[in-house]
């Protein structure tokens, strides 16, 4: 959802009004009415204006609101709350303790961030009431997109769609085995598709089977949050400027980003061509690998080549590679070392996988690698056949190879 950030100053010598601000996707709305009466500050209010800077700059301990909630100061998670409770209360025109419109905007997408369950929220509205120049109340209004017992039942049905992804979770699974099953759940199921109905949020994948990045992003939060793992919405642009949606995940201590929509290959079909790939082989091009695990589990360095966050709130700083995809299954190399290439043949193969995906430390040892296996062609001395089908990205820094 884009929003519009408005400030509101009102200006009038004598008269209490009230002005609505109505945030939307690409409009917004405004409307002036008559408010007889200026209500009197909350004792929220009055605590809050007790607190010392130093106190308001210090990060809330983390809790059940989430990672977003976390980052945010005393002051902020207090607002927090009261968004939270107005939102998932229903509550008609609650009233708050911060009057800044921006500031309620910033916090409003933390709660998001933090929530995937909300999903019947496309916006709100804002109600300043104002006396001359000063402002004494704002209000909060909830736009909802379904009453409260159609979000009840549609609740329900994603609730039980979810539980069957989460029921496949066995206790001996460590958190890297349980992310990567639930990665795999919702790239697996789940077709990319521009005109899904309720594509910003987890409806569209667990209802529907099909979403984009936004739905892909939250339904794997949600299956983490679950699960019981930690795991947060983040947005921002890609490469080309094109809003996109990932999310930053906690895996075993260890905080690392994940991107659903882009490890579905059939989004990732779309844009062949464009990141340098190299496709050789007659069935290149169509035994793809059914899941793309370059964007699973991966460091602050390893995203910010193609995505750029948007600064709502602190993000984690991801520079563990322990649980990297290619790292944990012997993949990832720091060397051109045949051993190990010819190690992860052989385990593609007794596991009857229909290709394995080389990912390089750096461009030195891609290209090396790619030298020894393609150009010199050792490769069939590990593969059988006269042929090989594979796919090549140095912008990746990896080699596929089809079995």
């Amino acid at each position: 959802m884009r929003k519009i950030r408005e400030i509101l100053k009102l200006m009038l010598p004598a008269a209490a009004i009230a002005v609505t601000v109505y945030f939307a996707a690409d409009a917004f709305f405004m409307r002036v009415q008559p408010e007889p009466a200026a209500p009197s500050p909350t004792a929220e209010s009055a605590q809050e204006e007790a607190w010392t800077k130093e106190e308001e700059e210090q990060p809330a301990e983390e809790n059940q609101d989430g990672y977003a909630c976390s980052r945010l100061g005393k002051e902020d998670a207090l607002l927090y709350r009261e968004l939270y409770e107005a939102v998932t209360g229903f509550v008609p025109d609650a009233s708050l303790s911060v009057q800044d419109a921006e500031r309620i905007e910033r916090v409003f997408a933390c709660v998001m961030a933090d929530h995937p369950e909300i999903f019947y929220v496309d916006g709100y509205t804002l109600t300043t009431h104002a006396l001359g120049e000063d402002i004494q109340d704002v209000s909060f209004q909830a736009e909802y997109t379904f009453t409260r017992q159609q979000a009840q039942e549609r609740l329900l049905r994603v609730e039980e769609k979810a539980d069957a992804v989460l029921s496949t979770l066995t206790e001996d699974m460590d958190d890297y085995e349980k992310l990567k099953t639930l990665y795999e759940s919702i790239v697996t199921g789940t077709e990319y598709d521009l005109q899904a109905p309720e594509n910003q949020t987890i409806c569209s994948v667990f209802l529907y089977g099909k979403s984009v990045c936004q739905g892909y992003a939250k339904a794997f939060q949600y299956l983490c949050q679950r699960a019981g793992i930690p795991a947060v919405l983040v947005t921002g642009t890609v490469e080309d400027g094109s809003p996109h949606a990932w999310t930053a995940v906690c895996c075993s201590g260890d905080w690392y980003y994940a991107d659903p929509a882009w490890g579905d290959v059939s989004y990732q079909t779309e844009e062949a061509g464009e990141d340098g790939a190299e496709e050789s082989g007659t069935e290149a091009g169509e035994r793809r690998e059914q899941v793309d695990y370059d964007f699973f589990l991966v460091t602050t360095e390893q995203i910010s080549r193609t995505h750029t966050a948007d600064p709502v709130f602190p993000l984690p700083e991801c520079v563990s590679l322990t649980d990297n995809y290619y790292v944990r299954e012997g993949l990832y190399f720091i060397r051109a070392d045949m051993e190990q290439a010819v190690e992860a043949f052989k385990t593609a193969a007794r596991e009857g996988r229909s290709s394995v995906t080389l990912k390089c430390a750096d461009e030195t040892v891609y290209k090396e690698l790619y030298e020894r296996l393609l150009t010199q062609q050792e490769i069939f001395q590990y593969l059988p056949g006269d042929s090989v089908s594979y796919a090549a990205s140095q912008e990746q820094l990896t080699l596929t190879f089809f079995l």
